[in-house]
């Protein structure tokens, strides 16, 4: 009698986290009841998807940032300076052609994670959260390697010769860069001098935490391998001798941190606090009410995984047809 007593008393639930008024529940039932309502209002809100697009916009400038500063450094890089001391260097040979080892595995953790963003429940939401993480990390790679060009890590390595041209010649390199994406795969390197931050470090952990944060449970299992794999590609970025360790580290720790106050300024968005958050004294904060306005607080952001409302009705026409 007394479990039935204290079932039947009426359980607090607030309504909202930043809700001061509390909602009386007198039995399990209600409770289901009220949660089901209470998902449906967030699920209903409206969708915003000009925040998506801003840094859609926002990441092509990054990128082409990148592309700018690599092709002007170019003429400012030391080509008669002998390699800098590297203490991975004197325990490590140096290997040609493991940056393939490299990029194969970033394609695989880059296809993986657009796959987890594509296709997620809330991908509107994912893609702005993440454009916004890369298109940060590499800001500031753009400004790190515009202000510091060490020598190239390898004798071997092959810088295309000075041409002291102006903006033009700058222009021209980035057209033809810009559609390989930084792959060597895609197209042979020829300029140098981006090496203080590396760019594939950033790519490779973004991809990682991309899906670490946003697959679902039974994808998780796929975590530790993504991981090794990831530290087998900066062991080959290494040996190939395509960056300075010290690059690397910088990449991994610009990629991790940013991914890192991203999301804790989030977490404190959504529980009424975020002026509260140390983090917030950074401008790029500013952003995140306008990127979040309409993103369901954590409790209710699941990771689940569908296919697209938009591809349904195309894929019944594309059956019909056959």
């Amino acid at each position: 009698e007394r479990k039935k007593k204290k079932k039947d008393e009426a359980l607090p639930f607030p309504f909202s986290s930043s809700s001061s008024s509390l909602v009386f529940i007198s039995s399990h039932s209600d409770l289901f009841n009220f949660r089901m309502k209470e998902c449906d209002l967030f699920s209903s809100s409206p969708l915003r998807k000009t925040p998506t697009f801003f840094t859609v916009i926002l990441l092509i400038l990054a990128w082409l940032a990148n592309e700018v500063a690599l092709a002007s450094i170019h003429e400012r890089v030391p080509r008669e300076s002998p390699p800098l001391p590297d203490l991975f260097f004197d325990f490590f040979p140096e290997i040609e052609g493991s940056i393939r080892i490299a990029e194969y595995s970033m394609l695989i953790l880059l296809s993986n994670a657009l796959m987890v963003i594509f296709l997620h429940r809330h991908r509107w939401h994912v893609t702005r959260r993440v454009f916004f993480c890369v298109s940060l990390s590499y800001f500031f790679r753009a400004f790190a390697i515009s202000i510091f060009q060490p020598p190239v890590p390898s004798s071997l390595t092959y810088c295309a010769p000075k041409q002291n041209g102006g903006s033009t010649i700058v222009w021209n390199r980035v057209l033809n860069m810009f559609w390989a994406a930084g792959i060597e795969q895609l197209r042979p390197r020829e300029l140098c001098g981006d090496l203080i931050v590396s760019g594939h470090t950033l790519t490779i952990f973004i991809s990682l935490q991309s899906f670490q944060q946003y697959a679902p449970k039974k994808l998780q299992c796929l975590s530790l391998l993504y991981s090794i794999l990831a530290y087998i590609a900066l062991l080959a970025i290494l040996l190939n001798r395509k960056h300075y360790s010290i690059d690397v580290v910088f990449g991994y720790l610009v990629a991790t941190r940013v991914w890192t106050e991203y999301h804790s300024c989030v977490i404190s968005y959504h529980d009424g606090n975020l002026s509260r958050n140390p983090l917030s004294s950074f401008l790029w904060t500013r952003v995140i009410p306008y990127l979040e306005k309409d993103v369901p607080p954590p409790h209710h952001f699941s990771n689940q995984l569908e296919c697209p409302s938009d591809c349904l009705p195309s894929m019944g026409r594309y059956r019909e047809k056959k």
